[in-house]
């Protein structure tokens, strides 16, 4: 069966996997859930958000949450499923426990095994989610290195523990601005600077815009109301609507040079001494002159006053009623309702960015059981930095920018080594006419397998292009192409290639097994082991397979996923390559046989069952002209490069089949030799009717008639 006849099916075979697939989580049942949560805590009950429950501690009270990963950030992993753990963590924004529920990373279900990824997974435990984490290349123990946490990476697997890592504080920080008060994300260290015993006037506070003033009047308030069945039940009916519902003073009173500017000294000695006990509070002084009042009957001191809300960076900050006596200075408004709060900035407030001060308006309909209407007002203020001394935090890089830093020096030299492929590839006539060019190519295929195979574990894989395919048929991000760079710039370089060269770059160059296979053919030539070669009409038969094996795995990444891990295996490369044959004796002995092949049949896995070689011919129909020069008298009457390809890419009409070419360039060589290329010979002697040239132009003449 020839391609064209393959085509036509996988279009059929494509177009019924978008309309019927759609992939749900697999659901975990709460008794694992259950199972799972660690002694003195247990499971409580199941919250609003999907896939997140109440965690409760030994007396039997809410000490946190417990999170399913999967409901909340589903991060795809390299099998097209998303790796999906349970995280405990505390009221505190601090990660009590994390473990693994299930996940199809092919790298850990049947190459490293699984506890490698346990141990990775397990340096989470005490860590706050406002930690500036990264995934480190170093391995050992977890180090600190100015404010970063470095955790241990995985060998090989490093890509799969950055996923890992996104989805545990993804989803622990989703829930946390969701459901804990007072967690938010530091993005700064702040102290206050000394007290050097200044003071203000109110006029000059005003003025440099410590305190600000925010109104609201009835009018806007009415105006909330209008449209709700509370429009009638306005608590102020006689006031007018430029009367000033909200008349508001804010003032960060936490530096003594404004608490000495606005409070007596009564009060000062209370806040000296408030402040003696809670150094980390950040206190805020509001004065209300308006007819809100900032809080209800029911209010009680030193809690948190229910009509005042505050956030920042969308994450709620816990708020609450300082205990402070009022008694200000002369001089500062003082008609109307005041009182101070606190804020812990150990929770991550930082009051020199913006954060929100909201007031919450109520009306009441119905008296033995009222209905309650509400709006929310908001203002925005900030503290001035003139009184902090400001450290920047730390922040982590990204996953994308961390797999960068820590694969910098092996990435430099991959792009040295692709640059010199490409550039042998590209200007291949003056590579093949010097004399060390077979010792050129053992080189460079040894730098292959070495380099890009076992050192960068830079093998490209058929999971890469079905995990990539499921998620987009399913609407799901593509960032787990980011976390491994080294083999990301291969495939943008194979992509690239594919409009030149079409898949010879990659099959031909780039793979690290096909170069071990390449490399076992010549050691069994060097020993005189003569190969077997395949009749054409098989030939062409076998080379099927690889297009039916790749639609296998698509109907197996579609409709069983779970079992995807194993169905990949029929590539020989993670047992080869990643592992270095240190795995199960049947994997191993799969991947000797594959190899093994190639002393009597050239690269059989490689022309007849690989996936991936299927998805390069395909993506070989982009090439976008031939980039192999031939001879009017290639094919008629020579036969010496068809005969001689050992891809047995080469009809014997001369025309090269390149959706089965791999660039070896054996052809060029013999191209470009007199003494192999047998139209060079016979002009040599004479025996051809004019130059070579000639004879080319006169067939480019013959292709393309000129009409009268």
């Amino acid at each position: 069966m020839q391609i064209r006849h393959i085509l036509p099916i996988s279009f059929i075979f494509f177009t019924y996997l978008f309309f019927t697939t759609n992939l749900p989580a697999k659901p975990v049942s709460e008794e694992r859930i259950r199972s799972e949560v660690i002694a003195p805590y247990s499971l409580g009950e199941k919250t609003e958000t999907k896939g997140v429950w109440e965690l409760l501690n030994g007396g039997g009270a809410q000490g946190g949450y417990v999170i399913e990963s999967e409901w909340i950030k589903p991060l795809p992993g390299f099998s097209g499923a998303a790796i999906n753990l349970i995280i405990l963590l505390d009221l505190e924004g601090v990660l009590i426990d994390v473990k693994i529920l299930n996940h199809n990373e092919p790298i850990f279900v049947s190459g490293l095994g699984q506890a490698p990824f346990r141990e990775f997974i397990e340096q989470y435990r005490g860590h706050s989610i406002n930690s500036a984490i990264t995934v480190g290349s170093s391995y050992g123990k977890s180090n600190t290195t100015g404010g970063l946490i470095y955790f241990d990476g995985v060998t090989k697997a490093t890509a799969s523990v950055r996923i890992a890592h996104e989805s545990i504080m993804a989803s622990a920080r989703e829930i946390a601005k969701n459901l804990l008060d007072g967690v938010a994300m530091v993005q700064e260290n702040v102290s206050l600077k000394e007290d050097k015993g200044s003071q203000f006037t109110w006029d000059e506070l005003v003025e440099q815009g410590l305190a600000k003033h925010v109104s609201t009047t009835h009018g806007e308030i009415r105006a909330q109301f209008a449209d709700t069945q509370w429009r009638l039940d306005d608590p102020f009916p006689d006031a007018s609507d430029d009367d000033l519902f909200v008349d508001l003073w804010i003032v960060d009173v936490t530096h003594p040079h404004v608490a000495r500017s606005v409070m007596s000294e009564r009060m000062l000695r209370d806040w000296e001494n408030f402040n003696a006990i809670a150094p980390e509070d950040e206190t805020i002084l509001l004065i209300e002159q308006g007819s809100h009042g900032l809080v209800d009957e029911e209010f009680v001191r030193n809690t948190t006053p229910p009509l005042i809300s505050a956030n920042q960076d969308k994450f709620p900050l816990s708020i609450s009623d300082a205990d402070l006596l009022i008694d200000l200075k002369k001089g500062v408004p003082d008609d109307g309702t005041a009182m101070v709060l606190r804020v812990d900035r150990r929770q991550g407030f930082s009051p020199v960015r913006e954060w929100d001060l909201g007031l919450v308006v109520t009306r009441e309909r119905g008296i033995l059981k009222p209905e309650i209407g509400q709006v929310a007002l908001n203002w925005k203020y900030q503290a001035d930095k003139q009184f902090f001394d400001i450290e920047e935090a730390v922040k982590p890089p990204t996953p994308f920018e961390a797999a960068i830093f820590s694969r910098m020096n092996d990435l430099i030299i991959l792009a040295g080594l692709l640059t010199l492929i490409c550039v042998v590839v590209l200007f291949n006539r003056q590579f093949v006419r010097m004399k060390s060019w077979p010792y050129q190519r053992i080189f460079l295929l040894v730098l292959v397998l070495g380099f890009i195979g076992w050192w960068g574990q830079g093998q490209l894989s058929i999971v890469t292009p079905l995990a990539t395919l499921v998620s987009a048929v399913n609407g799901r991000p593509l960032d787990f192409l980011l976390y491994d760079p080294f083999s990301l710039l291969i495939w943008v370089v194979v992509i690239v290639s594919f409009f030149v060269v079409g898949r010879a770059l990659f099959c031909g160059w780039l793979c690290p097994f096909g170069a071990m296979q390449e490399l076992v053919t010549k050691a069994a030539q060097a020993l005189s082991i003569r190969q077997l070669k395949i009749n054409d009409r098989w030939d062409n038969r076998l080379k099927s397979l690889k297009y039916f094996v790749l639609l296998g795995l698509i109907g197996v990444a579609f409709f069983l996923p779970s079992q995807l891990d194993k169905a990949v295996e029929v590539e020989p490369f993670k047992t080869a390559i990643s592992v270095f044959f240190v795995r199960e004796w049947y994997f191993v002995g799969y991947a000797l046989l594959c190899l093994l092949a190639s002393v009597v049949v050239f690269k059989g896995y490689c022309r007849y069952l690989c996936p991936l070689g299927a998805v390069m011919a395909i993506g070989g129909f982009l090439r976008i002209g031939k980039w192999i020069k031939r001879r009017e008298d290639c094919g008629s009457p020579c036969q010496l490069c068809n005969n001689r390809c050992q891809y047995q890419a080469i009809k014997r009409t001369g025309e090269i089949t390149y959706s089965e070419c791999f660039g070896c360039l054996d052809c060029v060589d013999i191209y470009e030799d007199k003494g192999k290329c047998v139209p060079l010979i016979l002009q040599e002697k004479g025996k051809l009717k004019g130059s070579i040239s000639e004879r080319n132009a006169a067939r480019v003449i013959q292709l393309h008639p000129v009409k009268g």
